[in-house]
């Protein structure tokens, strides 16, 4: 039975439990569609206006948020005097780069497309800027959205095991059939057709991205993290893995590599395994002890899943890589109608259509590489800006690096964590063009910047 003592009900803890609600509650795609559009009878999904209801949540933080920062640190924003300081160069470069996409609805063809995705990004921006400055922990932080993420990955592991999904409209999932054209399904002629784990997502990948951000944040804080036990992480692995998401397998097995090596420059190879937890002993060295191999029995159990999705010998791989393919040139072609910019925030794929009118509905799909996207949607001047923010950020948590006297290990540390976000963005749209891709994007970037700042 939970008590709510009054004594505790204070502005900061209220707005730590709705941080908090937001971070266990994110995978569930409960939504309000309030506009849909259908070509040929086939709706595209990514001409659709929505409101989720964690979005709701979001906002009450936002304004609790506001009125907490105003309050706990009103004497230094009257007392404000101009100083350009690295920090305050990253917060205007930031704020620069969301007006310059609510700018964008003024040239898009469709202006609620735009206003919609603009707002998403604004909400991403805001989201990390609560995690960086607000009164929720990181190691707090981490252990919600950790939890929050075992019910999904039981829910995916369920869907790949019993090759069936379920609709459940207030919970946001929907009913997959691996026979239906659309579904992410991996195909052979010696394996049939096999469905992709979903979890709670839109999409496997986005399942996938999603562990791969969980994943990242709970290893940076294993050692300090008790909770964190090989269950939770034998669930979240074996969910990634039915996912069959090429590029989150691809970042899983490069960082779990990068941390291996990490963890054993940091200690003698002799003691690879301390202590053992309960006497306080490290545990990265049993996680990696029990994972590699149970990471190769899934490996060999699925290899002819994992030996079609990997080289692509299948008509229906190769079909996938060629579309992929195909749609780099797609965006070169846009991207020259407006170069400096762009065809407008959450545009893209009217600008596809436009420009191949007669293509079926379910063709009409961002690139699957969102610094072209980005080039596409926003422009040479769009681009301009944001590696103004990319620079800006670097040049920033550097400072702060260096001044705590930080070795260059963590540096290297810094580098890989943004390499391998990076290669999300690399092979995949779904950081930028989905409500819950920006939101992992504000909670990822906002986590690790408190972490390095604190």
């Amino acid at each position: 039975m939970f008590r709510l003592k009054l004594d505790k009900l204070s502005l900061e803890n209220v707005l730590k439990f709705f941080i908090a609600a937001f971070l266990f509650l994110l995978p569930w795609q409960t939504v309000y569609i309030f506009r849909e559009v259908f070509l040929a009878g086939t709706k595209i999904e990514y001409w659709t206006l929505n409101f989720y209801g964690t979005e709701i949540l979001l906002w009450l933080i936002v304004i609790l948020f506001m009125v907490w920062y105003w309050k706990k640190f009103r004497s230094q924003i009257l007392d404000f005097r101009f100083h350009v300081t690295k920090d305050r160069v990253f917060v205007f470069s930031a704020l620069l780069f969301t007006f310059y996409f609510l700018l964008s609805t003024l040239w898009s063809a469709d202006k609620s497309l735009a206003l919609q995705q603009s707002v998403r990004v604004m909400e991403a921006m805001l989201l990390f800027f609560i995690l960086f400055l607000g009164p929720l922990k990181v190691k707090e932080a981490i252990k919600y959205l950790l939890l929050g993420s075992l019910v999904p990955a039981v829910l995916g592991i369920g869907q790949f095991l019993l090759q069936a999904t379920f609709a459940f409209k207030w919970l946001g999932l929907a009913k997959h059939v691996s026979s239906e054209p659309g579904t992410s399904v991996i195909v052979g002629e010696s394996i049939g057709r096999w469905l992709r784990a979903y979890g709670p997502f839109a999409h496997p990948n986005i399942f996938g991205g999603y562990i791969i951000i969980v994943l990242t944040l709970a290893s940076v804080h294993l050692k300090r993290f008790k909770i964190v036990a090989v269950t939770n992480y034998l669930l979240l692995i074996t969910a990634l893995f039915f996912t069959f998401s090429r590029s989150a397998l691809m970042v899983f097995l490069i960082g779990f590599f990068i941390l291996l090596l990490f963890y054993l420059l940091s200690k003698p190879p002799q003691h690879f395994v301390s202590a053992p937890p309960s006497e306080g002993g490290d545990k990265r060295g049993y996680l990696f002890l029990f994972l590699i191999p149970y990471s190769l029995f899934l490996i060999i159990l699925f290899s002819p899943l994992v030996q079609t999705r990997v080289l692509g010998n299948s008509s229906h791989e190769v079909a996938s890589v060629t579309e992929r393919v195909s749609g780099y040139g797609e965006a070169l072609q846009i991207f020259k109608t407006s170069p400096w910019f762009g065809v407008g925030a959450g545009n893209y794929t009217l600008a596809s259509y436009n420009l191949n009118p007669d293509l079926e509905a379910w063709q009409y799909q961002p690139v699957h590489n969102v610094g072209l996207l980005l080039l596409v949607e926003l422009g040479t001047v769009g681009v301009l800006l944001l590696l103004f923010v990319f620079f800006s950020f670097i040049r920033f948590f550097v400072g702060v690096i260096k001044s705590k006297g930080v070795g260059v290990l963590s540096l290297v540390g810094l580098g890989l964590l943004l390499t391998a976000y990076c290669l999300l963005l690399l092979f995949d749209h779904y950081l930028y063009t989905s409500y819950v891709g920006l939101a992992l994007s504000g909670i990822y970037w906002g986590m690790l910047s408190r972490d390095l700042h604190s």
